[in-house]
C-alpha cells in the first residue's frame, strides 16, 4: 500500500473506532456515573485489581485524575482499596461485589448491542472483522 493509501486508512479506521465507541457509549445511563469513571470500573473488570498508577497509564488519564475518580468510586461503594501483597506502600484497587455487577452489566450491554448489529451481517462480513480485530488487537499492544 502506498502512503497516501495508508494515511487514508488510517484515518476511516479511526473515526469508524471513535463513531462505534462514542455509540456504545451512549448505551450507558449516564445518570449513574460518568462514563470515564465507568471505563475505569470496565478496565478492573476486564484485568483485575490494580494501583492507581498501573489503572492510570492503562486508561491514559494522568495519576491525579485517576486519584480523585477512584476516591469517588471508593466511597460510592463501587471500588475498594486492598494492600498490595510485594509492595505494602501501594494499594490496589479492586471491585465491590456492587461495582462488578455494574460493569458487568455495562459491558455485557455492550456486547449485546454490538453482536446484535453483527448479526445482521453476512457470515463473509462477520469473518472479515473477526480478522480485523485481530490485527488492530495486535497494532494496539505494539503501540503500548
Amino acid at each position: 500500500m502506498s502512503g497516501e493509501s495508508d494515511m487514508h486508512l488510517a484515518r476511516d479506521l479511526s473515526v469508524s473506532a471513535l463513531r462505534l465507541n462514542r455509540r456504545l457509549r451512549l448505551r450507558h445511563s449516564a445518570d449513574k456515573i460518568p462514563v470515564a469513571q465507568l471505563s475505569i470500573l470496565a478496565t478492573i473488570f476486564r484485568e483485575g485489581p490494580m494501583t492507581t498508577g498501573d489503572l492510570a497509564e492503562r486508561e491514559r488519564i494522568k495519576p491525579p485524575s485517576i486519584s480523585r475518580s477512584s476516591h469517588t468510586l471508593v466511597e460510592m461503594g463501587l471500588l475498594e482499596r486492598h494492600p498490595h501483597s510485594s509492595d505494602r506502600r501501594q494499594m490496589l484497587l479492586a471491585l465491590t461485589e456492587t461495582g462488578r455487577r455494574m460493569a458487568s452489566g455495562e459491558v455485557a450491554e455492550r456486547e449485546r448491542v454490538l453482536a446484535e448489529r453483527l448479526g445482521e451481517l453476512s457470515a463473509s462480513q462477520r469473518a472479515t472483522l473477526s480478522d480485523a480485530a485481530r490485527i488492530l488487537t495486535a497494532i494496539v499492544e505494539r503501540n503500548e
